[in-house]
């Protein structure tokens, strides 16, 4: 097992190719698995330098370990975080993920290839689907990756042996795009029939979905300004994307993928002359990822989030989607009744004086937490 380092914004043209290659040989990778969605996160939602511990076998590439360091003496080592990175996992062959115990060990052979003195390292958002979760699962009985709440005792973490923990911390929705199966469904699209027939009563009705580099770069705009058309964009804490120039960013870099495999794409819902919905998203094989939606509202009434979301599932079997996530599953989400599954929280300490003291103490927090629980 070979390890190399690179750093994400100046690596290679051999590295990001064999890094690509990785990529299209996952049949389960997503957006957040591509080599332009991190580059990206690593220059404008990063807070330090984002490396790349990236690990050989017999020279083909078998795992790709972003990893931020964090702390004051720089122990601490992480997956970059955000509010707006709702989904992280890392990517890892399909050959390396059919033996559990050669995983974590590249996992600990990676970390002290990028840092000697690593003491934890975390990752948070992780989904149900993920390699290193089917892994400590398949290692650790405590672990129901199928039923989170089995996986916590007596209402505390499950700690891995010998220093791996997890807990999970929300769920994530998607919908299957087939025929009997896609929402929605009943009173739902009963009401759905209802609003869009007096929509129309305003004006003409139509859905764009934009795709070429020139349509995106327009709809970039109207999607800012429908994102930011509400509380988000006018109160005294805006949290629009309009209103923060690093995010702005982001999103913009998202529209020009460098390498394939991961399409954008910004769908519209107009009236007349009117953009009154908003969909971005990201499409990876037959997987078309929401990562933020948005709405007019002056136009609440008719409830067009709801519209343009049942105008892309309606499309979504013709164009080759099999699956329509989410990423979060939001409460409003609850009426179209998709699938959820459980998003986790995932922990690794060294087994340094320095990881033992970390593990043992994050031990006494969660012990402590559960007993506050208890009492109330």
């Amino acid at each position: 097992m070979d390890v190399r380092i690179a750093e994400t914004q100046t690596i290679s043209p051999a590295l990001l190719d064999a890094w690509q290659r990785l990529f299209e040989s996952s049949v389960e990778a997503r957006f957040y698995h591509h080599p332009h969605w991190l580059q990206c996160v690593a220059d404008h939602l990063a807070p330090g330098t984002l490396k790349l511990g990236l690990v050989f076998v017999r020279e083909q590439l078998q795992m790709v370990l972003p990893v931020l360091n964090s702390g004051k003496s720089g122990c601490r080592m992480s997956h970059p975080e955000h509010d707006h990175l709702s989904l992280n996992d890392v990517l890892i062959h399909p050959e390396l993920q059919a033996d559990s115990a050669a995983v974590l060990n590249a996992f600990d052979s990676a970390l002290n290839k990028l840092n000697s003195g690593w003491a934890d390292w975390q990752i948070a958002n992780v989904p149900h689907s993920s390699t290193l979760l089917t892994s400590l699962a398949s290692i650790d009985n405590s672990i129901n990756a199928d039923n989170p709440a089995a996986t916590t005792v007596n209402n505390q973490t499950a700690k891995l042996a010998p220093r791996w923990q997890l807990k999970p911390t929300r769920y994530s929705a998607s919908f299957p795009c087939t025929a009997d199966a896609c929402p929605p469904h009943g009173k739902l699209r009963r009401n759905l029939r209802r609003l869009r027939k007096q929509l129309t009563q305003k004006g003409a009705v139509r859905v764009e979905c934009a795709k070429t580099p020139d349509a995106l770069d327009a709809a970039y705009s109207q999607f800012l300004a429908v994102e930011a058309s509400g509380w988000k964009g006018t109160n005294a804490n805006a949290t629009a994307i309009e209103t923060n120039h690093s995010l702005k960013q982001f999103y913009q870099s998202l529209l020009t993928p460098s390498t394939p495999g991961i399409e954008p794409e910004i769908n519209l819902l107009w009236c007349e002359d009117q953009c009154i919905a908003v969909q971005f998203g990201l499409r990876t094989e037959n997987c078309l990822s929401l990562l933020k939606i948005g709405y007019d509202e002056q136009y609440a009434q008719f409830s067009p989030g709801y519209l343009l979301l049942e105008s892309v599932l309606e499309q979504a079997q013709e164009r080759g989607i099999t699956t329509l996530s989410l990423v979060t599953s939001p409460t409003w989400a609850d009426r179209w009744h998709p699938e959820t599954v459980p998003v986790w929280h995932i922990k690794h300490y060294n087994d340094s004086t320095a990881g033992s003291a970390l593990h043992h103490i994050d031990r006494l927090k969660q012990a402590a937490k559960s007993k506050l629980k208890r009492a109330a």
